[in-house]
């Protein structure tokens, strides 16, 4: 069963992606995708985004996590879980960086997801009552 958590993230976009998309921690940038971005430029084209909409300032982007039990998947599978699972969230509206992290014994989703649609320019909700963490939080109980 897969745990899943989000949090705004209110300074240095730069320096998450940076380590969503460590090739030490993602065997060698293996498994790292972009939606509606690429990986390397995922940080140039999110501020684009915000200065397109004016909306440079207040919380930069939102960094989810997506854990497994040790031995539930293995890495393609946690990544295209991974993908499916931010691809059904935000993928209509947003920028999202996923990565997948195997330098511990739970494979792990990093998501980075831009504040700002690029659609529409308003900003993410991160409430309790939002759709999207309402679906995330669902997706601990998925079997996969």
């Amino acid at each position: 069963m897969a745990i899943t958590k989000i949090w705004k993230f209110k300074s240095r976009l730069d320096s998450l992606i940076n380590y969503a998309i460590n090739g030490e921690k993602t065997e060698k940038e293996l498994y790292v995708s972009g939606i509606n971005c690429m990986p390397d430029t995922a940080f140039y084209e999110m501020k684009n985004v915000k200065k397109q909409f004016f909306k440079t300032g207040g919380i930069e982007c939102f960094h989810a996590v997506q854990s497994f039990a040790s031995g539930e998947v293995n890495a393609k599978q946690a990544h295209k879980i991974g993908l499916q699972l931010a691809e059904e969230l935000w993928g209509d509206k947003f920028q999202v960086v996923v990565s997948t992290h195997l330098n511990t014994d739970n494979i792990h989703n990093h998501f980075v997801l831009n504040s700002v649609s690029f659609i529409d320019g308003k900003r993410f909700c991160n409430t309790k009552k939002a759709v999207s963490y309402t679906h995330l939080r669902a997706h601990e109980t998925d079997q996969y």
